[in-house]
């Protein structure tokens, strides 16, 4: 019996340690584990040795049934590179203008700043692929948003839309990009329109969506990130401790974290020199991976303070740091539109969660009802340090059936448990399946 063909559209993809790059593997994985043949179009792993860093061990977590296919950026990554050795003469004596040419030559092919030059190879693969093996679905994952573009361009084959943020506004700050009836704004409506699926990872994002293209709103589907479980995955042990160990994993975004309320809160419970508690940072410390002033700031002058950078880790070692820490620490941007991709990994280890954070994001949604939550109620020394305090006063005389709560409540999150019943309406489209449909969203569940 032949399977169906999926073509995932995802210009991030392991070994690159770039943004979601979690969620692209799992979803792609999914489908495999779901006798889909996949194929993944990407960029050229070595794009992203020289800009965000690459982890070969996450590359050991693809499905081996996976073919991935990887093109050429087309330059879309020129701008962020930084070998001065391959810099033109044109960048070197008038930076500003070569990127703003650059800007504009990429805008061409497709409306997104430097990104849309990755429109012409990743297309022209992509016709490949389907001309080789004829593909039954397309899925793409933005952002960058050029991966829509990509998607329709195989014509008559049906195509998915995973909206990781927003393309018409921004998640943090809340601020329009485009309007609905801008040009822009009408090439969203068309795209949307003549998807199959439209997923979004919370429901503030998709209700927003609805509101700006009701006509496409029966279309959408909160598909929520989850966690993967990595080796050593495992309930924790409740035990009591007089210091403990406060963990944090992730990428730190200083301009729009509160990484200095969190060193100013943490003074406030602990103290200078206490020694009383530890915090252990693992991850990158911006984006790219290069470190801001401000962040080499805090952690060198907070040393003496508990505070400590340990360096990057490997998706595939999540699990062993996981188990080291006593507790863990929730740092997000602020924004209602907010989840974290961290949000539900934290809450699968059944750990306490203490949450430095505007209570405003969606991730709170998530949290509410974890029995080892102590979020800080407002973003002040105080308000975390209370925090902090609440959550070791826990772990001085653990209750096992509180931690025995939260290790359950925590397990819902599966990734796989999420994407099985969108991937079965799916395979429906595709003509190879039940295909039984879904309610769009949760309101939509309620009242059903």
């Amino acid at each position: 019996m032949t399977k169906p063909h999926l073509l995932y559209v995802a210009y991030a993809f392991p070994p690159s340690t770039a943004s979601s790059v979690y969620r692209c593997t799992a979803v792609a994985n999914a489908f495999a584990q779901d006798g889909w043949d996949v194929t993944v179009l990407t960029v050229d792993p070595e794009v992203w040795s020289e800009i965000s860093g690459v982890d070969e061990k996450l590359a050991e977590s693809v499905n081996p049934g996976i073919q991935v296919v990887t093109v050429d950026d087309g330059g879309a990554e020129e701008a962020a590179k930084g070998d001065l050795r391959r810099y033109p003469r044109f960048r070197i004596e008038a930076p500003y203008l070569w990127k703003e040419v650059l800007r504009r030559r990429s805008r061409r092919a497709f409306p997104e700043d430097f990104h849309g030059a990755w429109l012409e190879p990743a297309t022209k693969a992509a016709r490949s692929i389907h001309a080789v093996k004829p593909v039954n679905l397309v899925m793409a994952s933005a952002m960058p948003y050029v991966s829509f573009g990509v998607a329709r361009a195989l014509d008559g084959v049906p195509y998915v839309m995973d909206y990781r943020d927003a393309w018409a506004f921004n998640t943090i700050s809340g601020e329009e990009d485009f309007r609905p009836g801008s040009s822009l704004g009408q090439r969203e409506a068309e795209y949307l329109q003549d998807a199959v699926q439209v997923w979004f990872v919370n429901n503030q994002i998709r209700d927003e969506y609805a509101r700006r293209y009701p006509e496409s709103a029966h279309l959408m589907r909160v598909v929520a990130n989850g966690f993967d479980p990595q080796p050593g995955h495992a309930r924790p042990v409740a035990r009591a401790t007089e210091r403990p160990s406060f963990g944090y994993l992730g990428t730190l975004q200083y301009v729009n974290m509160p990484l200095q309320e969190f060193v100013d809160g943490w003074g406030a419970a602990f103290g200078p020199g206490s020694g009383r508690a530890e915090a252990v940072f693992r991850g990158k410390l911006s984006a790219s991976g290069a470190a801001s002033a401000e962040v080499l700031q805090v952690f060198g002058t907070e040393s003496d303070n508990g505070l400590r950078y340990d360096g990057p880790i490997s998706k595939r070692d999540v699990a062993g740091f996981y188990r080291s820490m006593d507790a863990l620490i929730l740092l997000l941007s602020s924004g209602r539109y907010v989840t974290g991709g961290k949000t539900a990994e934290y809450l699968a280890t059944g750990l306490p969660i203490v949450s430095v954070h505007d209570m405003e994001n969606a991730a709170t949604d998530l949290l509410r009802d974890y029995p080892l939550w102590f979020p800080a109620k407002e973003l002040t020394p105080d308000g975390i340090a209370n925090a902090l305090r609440d959550c070791a006063a826990a772990l001085k005389d653990p209750d096992e059936k509180r931690w025995a709560a939260a290790w359950d409540y925590g397990q819902q999150f599966l990734r796989t448990k999420m994407l099985e019943p969108v991937i079965d309406e799916l395979r429906g489209i595709a003509g190879y399946g039940s295909g039984r449909s879904l309610p769009a969203s949760s309101e939509e569940r309620t009242q059903a």
